[in-house]
């Protein structure tokens, strides 16, 4: 049944949770549904939808609760009478819900981060007056049971990635290898992310700087920036191993094409990290700490690695193991390509959603 969506984000950043926002929204547009997103003028995800042809209203509001956010969606429910609203923002809960009420449009809210937030009215109830509350990893819904959370309605929908544009390409790799310099007989760990401590930064600098020494064919890539980039380029000026820094990519295909190994040494409870997701969807292995949802995102020892939380030596061991084992990527690659495309395509999740929103 063809659905109407609104939906509504305030951020004007553009990382995983809004990133996810345009995938879900291009996901039920490409299943067939009437979608409509509100976003806040500045927001990096205006061309991404507007690409996918997702219709785009954009104003400037500060958040959920600015009057000005209310007043458009006022008026966006009134021209269309959407069926379900749709927001991972935590600022439009309660408008949502309060709007949800007022026009009989339903709402759909997802929760990224690992807690709920500080509001005890907003833990104790948000989850009981929205018609779906939904959380993106078994283990973020075990994380909020323990803390005393009320889970028993909420849901688990994985973050949908888009395996059409994200594939693997023998192209895309030498033309991403001769950008950057890199020859095709090195291998190359990469690293693709925000460059702060509570990803791990500095636990895979040092592990790669362990593994890789010695390993004249072999660099260490890090793609993206951050507090800690200042830090990570002074260590990695001690010339121990080679490292290269290459900044944010649009061309995010190419970049994971580039890489034999892509390394995700999280150390923060992240419930559902898209890397390794779109590392794999690009026919890349992976190795990923067990913290947060990590271990959700890929089959460990069939298409990665999986190393303890902080543990730079495991961490060493198991980058070095993949450097010595060409036929193993290759595998893992082939398996983790597979995994990713039944459990987190657009087509996957969209068919999910659809579902939870019409059971």
């Amino acid at each position: 049944m063809r659905m109407d969506l609104l939906f509504a984000e305030s951020s004007i950043k553009g990382w995983g949770t809004e990133q996810h926002f345009a995938a879900l929204a291009t996901a039920m547009k490409e299943r067939g549904h009437d979608v409509r997103c509100l976003l806040r003028a500045g927001s990096p995800l205006q061309a991404t939808l507007r690409a996918a042809d997702v219709a785009v209203t954009a104003l400037p509001f500060g958040g959920g609760a600015d009057p000005r956010a209310i007043l458009a969606l006022a008026r966006m429910i009134r021209q269309r009478r959407p069926d379900w609203l749709v927001t991972n923002d935590g600022k439009f809960y309660w408008p949502f819900v309060l709007v949800s009420a007022l026009t009989g449009a339903r709402s759909a809210l997802f929760r990224h981060w690992p807690d709920m937030p500080k509001s005890a009215i907003t833990r104790r109830l948000i989850a009981r007056f929205a018609d779906r509350f939904i959380l993106v990893s078994r283990f973020q819904r075990e994380r909020l049971r323990q803390r005393g959370v009320d889970v028993s309605r909420m849901v688990i929908l994985y973050n949908p990635i888009d395996t059409a544009r994200l594939s693997p390409s023998v192209q895309a790799r030498a033309q991403m290898r001769q950008a950057l310099g890199i020859a095709e007989d090195e291998f190359v760990v990469g690293y693709v992310g925000r460059l702060v401590a509570d990803k791990g930064v500095h636990a895979l600098q040092l592990a790669a700087m362990q593994a890789l020494t010695g390993q004249p064919r072999a660099r260490l890539l890090w793609v993206g920036d951050g507090s800690e980039l200042p830090r990570l380029r002074e260590r990695a000026a001690t010339g121990a191993i080679r490292q290269q820094f290459a900044g944010w990519n649009a061309d995010v295909r190419g970049v994971y094409a580039a890489m034999d190994v892509v390394a995700v040494p999280s150390e923060y409870p992240d419930p559902c990290p898209r890397v390794p997701v779109e590392a794999q969807a690009c026919g890349v292995p992976v190795v990923c700490s067990d913290a947060g949802g990590l271990p959700e995102t890929f089959r460990p020892d069939a298409s990665g690695l999986l190393v303890p939380e902080g543990d730079r030596q495991q961490l060493a061991a198991a980058l070095l193991a993949l450097l010595r084992d060409p036929v193993r990527r290759t595998n893992m690659g082939q398996a983790g390509r597979e995994y990713v495309t039944g459990k987190f395509s657009f087509q996957r999740i969209a068919m999910d959603f659809e579902a939870l929103l019409q059971g």
